[in-house]
């Protein structure tokens, strides 16, 4: 069976660009970045290859999609945080402008000293630690229907050869 990992790197690179600064918060629509990048890995490879390859291995080629764009975007979201930009603040300050008047008091300090408060290297592992569960679950998903969606070559491969 050919090489994926070159597929799976392209639908890592589609995570990352989709997971990265304003556009990450497309994943905010069911992790639709998520799933477009498991499902361009497994497309990539079916197309490339002129196979159909089983549900499973389209699941583990989008788990391994969605793994490697979640850490390289959140290196590049770390970066840019460093640089001045806080993409990951705009939710933030959107809510206090619309909703700051009828907060109670302490939610609305809570909001701002987390706003306030520095981008460390600790706070990226953990965030990328609490988005490895959703990013494998929807990597799953998308890697499951780009199987189903791309078939090249026949039917579904048999689990059992002989």
């Amino acid at each position: 069976m050919p090489s994926k990992q070159q597929s799976i790197i392209l639908g890592g690179l589609v995570v990352t660009i989709l997971s990265t600064s304003y556009l990450s918060y497309i994943n905010m629509l069911c992790c639709l970045g998520v799933l477009t990048g498991s499902m361009v890995a497994v497309w990539h490879y079916t197309d490339t290859n002129e196979i159909t390859i089983r549900s499973g291995e389209g699941a583990v080629m989008g788990i391994l999609a969605a793994l490697f764009g979640l850490v390289i975007a959140s290196v590049l979201n770390f970066s840019l945080i460093k640089m001045g930009i806080r993409h990951d603040l705009a939710i933030s300050q959107a809510i206090l402008n619309f909703a700051g008047d009828s907060m109670p008091p302490e939610q609305y300090d809570a909001m701002v000293e987390q706003m306030e408060a520095e981008y460390t290297i600790g706070m990226m592992m953990k965030n990328m630690a609490f988005g490895a569960i959703p990013y494998v679950i929807f990597g799953a998903i998308g890697g499951l229907i780009g199987s189903k969606m791309f078939k090249k070559g026949g039917d579904e491969p048999a689990d059992f050869e002989g």
